[in-house]
């Protein structure tokens, strides 16, 4: 929410006629701000605004957003229990722990919001990668097979399923087709905020039905928290099993897998108390995939945990330059929870890719040269969810800064490097070399986006 405020703030800078709607959303209260931001229309667009802002096409971005805005406020007077597009479909479907996920379910008919939510899934869905979908109006026979899914995915691991369920928004049912022919499931990321795709024939078993909407949940809701921080590049990588991907791309296969080792261990370990229920695993026939509890391949990369061990292997060892502090932060504490569960892991050493988090030198290259902030940068200080928004002065591109970025930045008012260092330090309660670690690439990041300036080197720290 606090992002897309930042957004209408932008948008309100170089257009006036914007101003009143940021102060309208502005003043929304947190639930109905929370319903108006998490509408996917309402969403969809604004990323579609943002991406043309940050690519040099922001002329393009005014009337659309405008007329979605001015919709989707009007709609939260009239119809306070649902948004613009949950009131767009031909039946209101809810699953999910707290019934607050809904199910696409567009009409037959044309209708102006309906037109508008298809072409979106059909344009737009995992863009770059070949794929389509074609979505189907559901029976309630289908929602309640993903209702069954999703409630023993709760008895089975509950925790992630309130956490996947925070981020997920919608889910749509339908045929999904890539290069290599069908697919089960998918996520679209900021084209399709906040929703995950199904195929039909999936949803008769309950268990790898579970493990479906967890995985591309992950996905949903990691392509959220990525928002406070950079986790790899995008240069290509090499798969044994499926060509060249971009490395972002991988780290977000290994979170999802590692999460499925979990729900794997939950199955087996959980699993028969919920037989009588649910029926038994191999009771259903299923598609053999690397994700499957049911029926699963064989054969090189074939399962989860071959492909789990590769990511691994990759991320802390040849592709581990190009993972920034974050990746690495994030590959390491999903390693280590996997440790309970895995004996071979348990008796490894703990996570060796925390040494690619250094960045270059040692933390005795503080210098005296003097770091001061612009202050023509386009801010928004959001203390409620600990971050900083900015508008990066050479490229438009919003920038959301976590806690630690932002205490650095906000240290930049004249001092020396070593004075930063210091008052980093104490704010953060670690020693210096610990916070020059940190500090340093943080500097880099913000020097060369140019939110702040530094005046020539004075000499290293000794």
């Amino acid at each position: 929410m606090e992002r897309y405020k930042f957004a209408l703030d932008v948008f309100a800078a170089r257009d006036p006629g914007f101003r009143e709607f940021a102060a309208q959303i502005e003043s929304l209260d947190e639930a109905a701000a929370d319903r108006f931001f998490g509408d996917f229309l309402v969403r969809a667009e604004l990323e579609m605004a943002i991406e043309r802002l940050e690519t040099g096409k922001d002329e393009a971005w005014g009337k659309s957003l405008f007329a979605v805005l001015d919709m989707a406020l009007g709609a939260m007077s009239q119809h306070p229990e649902s948004t613009i597009s949950q009131h767009a479909m031909a039946r209101r479907f809810v699953v999910g722990p707290r019934k607050q996920t809904w199910v696409w379910d567009l009409p037959d008919e044309s209708t102006a919001i309906g037109d508008k939510l298809g072409e979106i899934v059909r344009t737009r869905f995992m863009p770059g990668s070949d794929c389509t979908f074609e979505p189907i109006r559901p029976t309630p026979k289908m929602v309640e097979n993903l209702d069954r899914a999703i409630a023993l995915a709760h008895h089975l691991v509950p925790e992630m399923t309130s956490s996947v369920f925070r981020h997920l928004h919608s889910i749509a049912i339908g045929h999904i087709r890539g290069p290599g022919g069908r697919r089960l499931t998918g996520s679209g990321g900021d084209p399709t905020p906040c929703m995950i795709f199904l195929d039909p024939d999936e949803l008769e078993n309950p268990w790898d039905t579970a493990g479906h909407i967890l995985h591309e949940g992950m996905h949903v809701k990691l392509a959220d928290l990525c928002r406070a921080g950079h986790i790899a590049d995008e240069d290509r990588v090499e798969l044994p099993w499926r060509g060249t991907t971009a490395l972002s791309n991988c780290v977000f296969a290994f979170h999802a897998y590692v999460h499925l080792q979990v729900f794997r261990a939950a199955v087996e370990r959980f699993g028969p108390a919920h037989h009588a229920e649910f029926g038994a695993p191999q009771d259903y026939k299923a598609l053999a995939h690397p994700m499957s509890v049911v029926n699963t391949k064989t054969g090189p990369f074939a399962r989860a945990e071959q492909r789990l061990d590769h990511y691994y292997q990759q991320l802390v060892g040849a592709w581990a330059r190009r993972v920034t502090p974050y990746g690495h932060a994030l590959v390491a504490w999903a390693w280590d929870a996997l440790r309970p569960l895995n004996r071979r892991l348990a008796s490894e050493p703990a996570h060796a890719g925390s040494s690619q988090m250094a960045p270059k030198g040692s933390m005795t290259e503080a210098s005296s040269a003097r770091c001061e902030r612009r202050d023509d940068v386009l801010l928004r200080r959001s203390p409620r969810c600990s971050a900083l928004f900015a508008l990066e002065p050479r490229s438009h591109k919003i920038l959301t800064l976590n806690l630690p970025a932002w205490l650095a930045f906000e240290l930049c008012d004249g001092k020396t490097e070593r004075e930063i260092l210091a008052a980093y330090a104490s704010s953060m309660d670690i020693p210096a070399e610990s916070a020059w670690t940190e500090l340093s690439p943080t500097l880099d990041a913000l020097a060369s986006s140019g939110m702040i300036m530094r005046d020539a080197l004075q000499g290293s720290a000794t």
